[in-house]
């Protein structure tokens, strides 16, 4: 064990600065490497907006090599926790892959500097690891300090997205759900970068949703109506992006939380006050946005022109699932339920198969499956399957080690029945918040990209190991 305050606050910081770096762009940082003749005239021209994206961009490399020194000078890579080797393991795997993958297909749609790019979330992942390993061997150091900063980051995220995806929905006219909104809308951008789909936003609520609902059980009363009314107001967000996952995952977490109810009667009586609640603020913002200035917005209708409401003074709660195009084909259910995402898996097999070994490197996914799609400069869709992630990027080693990782932490998934079991709340957020992640990633990346569910993950695997 070290013991050093020093290293201790850095540590905090470092991690601060890795849930900052969320969200930001390898090109950000790697755009002064486009001339080197002009290497000082591409710093000198950058402005505010830029500068705070260049060391957003950069930080993640200099916490990987700050980590890497404090580990190697004070010998802590020994003794470890076996799921945190794995996971590293996974991502040396992944620069491996992604290095060769020059020689591959992906050559056709990068140049050098957005090759290197891609190893940007490896980095991300990698220096998180790290800072996990330089926590564990810390003497006096809570590692719950790392969740409380994760919390801090999630409930900020989670505030500013949804008020501003709410603000222009309110101001856009928008006549069916949010879920609708363009998501290249001008608005719809963060210093620069796309923000957060309602997908991910969604997935963030409910992370916040379980924390707040365990933090409420041991508040004292004057605190307990305002975490109420937090609840109400994220289970009203649920309903109002309509992410089909995140809905379901609600439904998971109310039985969750009902069996972790000592009395029965009392718990459903809560769950049943909050979801009505929940349901009537719903529908109260969808509905109130009638009465808000109307302006045009051709531009931002996302879906067909069927999106838009004849009767102006109508408005559609609830998203379109069901495709006109697809109707009575076997297509149909699948675009019901999986939204496309058999399509992307079935066109991702034959590459695969092309390159079982070494696969096509980190992020090959937004590229080889979207050929067509950059083409015509449309949205790029993900492979949305963690596990054909690993195989793709990494290869049939990367897969064989994920799937390892899930079998190693097993015991943690498996808690999610013993929950009224547990005294500890904190095991009790992190036992659920592994589950959730665990099926998620069944339906998107999750985990093999550096994010919100990975560094929620990390701290979930600690703070449910035993004492």
């Amino acid at each position: 064990m070290v013991n050093n305050k020093l290293i201790n606050f850095f540590v905090i910081f470092l991690f601060i600065g890795l849930w900052s770096s969320i969200g930001s762009d390898p090109y950000n940082f790697l755009f002064i490497f486009e001339s080197q003749n002009n290497l000082y005239l591409n710093i000198s021209k950058m402005n505010l907006k830029e500068i705070i994206n260049f060391f957003r961009a950069f930080f993640p490399l200099f916490c990987l090599l700050i980590g890497l020194f404090i580990l190697i000078k004070y010998k802590l890579f020994n003794k470890q926790k076996k799921f945190i080797y794995i996971l590293l393991v996974i991502q040396i795997i992944q620069i491996v892959t992604t290095f060769f993958s020059k020689d591959s297909i992906m050559s056709n749609f990068e140049n050098s500097i957005d090759h290197v790019g891609r190893y940007h979330w490896i980095i991300s992942s990698i220096a998180s690891i790290l800072l996990f390993m330089i926590a564990n061997k810390l003497k006096n150091f809570d590692k719950k300090n790392f969740f409380y900063i994760s919390i801090f980051f999630l409930a900020l995220m989670v505030c500013w997205f949804s008020v501003k995806n709410i603000s222009d929905f309110y101001s856009m006219n928008i006549r069916t759900s949010l879920y609708n909104l363009n998501v290249l809308r001008e608005s719809a951008f963060f210093l620069g970068h796309q923000m957060p789909r309602v997908t991910g936003l969604s997935r963030s609520i409910i992370f916040l949703y379980v924390i707040i609902f365990f933090i409420n059980l041991n508040s004292k009363n004057k605190f307990k109506f305002l975490n109420y009314v937090l609840l109400i107001i994220l289970g009203s967000f649920i309903f109002l992006f309509q992410s089909k996952f995140a809905v379901i995952s609600f439904i998971i977490i109310n039985f969750i939380f009902f069996f972790n109810f000592t009395n029965k009667v009392k718990g459903t009586k809560i769950i049943l006050i909050l979801l009505i609640a929940q349901i009537l603020l719903f529908y109260t913002i969808s509905n109130s946005r009638i009465i808000f200035n109307k302006i045009d917005t051709d531009f931002f209708v996302f879906d067909s022109k069927d999106n838009l409401n004849k009767d102006p003074n109508k408005v559609r709660h609830f998203r379109k699932i069901e495709d006109p195009q697809k109707k009575g084909t076997p297509q149909h259910f699948e675009h019901i339920v999986f939204s496309g995402r058999i399509e992307l898996w079935k066109k991702s097999t034959d590459y695969i198969k092309a390159r079982p070994i070494l696969g096509y490197g980190s992020m090959s996914d937004r590229a080889i499956i979207n050929q067509k799609r950059l083409i015509n400069n449309d949205l790029i869709n993900p492979i949305s399957n963690a596990f054909l992630y690993a195989l793709m990027s990494g290869g049939i080693f990367s897969l064989i080690l994920f799937f390892y990782f899930w079998l190693n932490i097993r015991e943690k998934i498996f808690n999610i029945f013993k929950i009224q079991d547990m005294s500890n709340n904190e095991k009790k957020i992190g036992t659920i918040i592994i589950f959730l992640i665990g099926l998620r990633c069944l339906v998107e990346n999750s985990i093999m990209l550096f994010g919100v569910d990975y560094l929620l993950l990390l701290n979930s695997l600690y703070l449910t190991e035993k004492k």
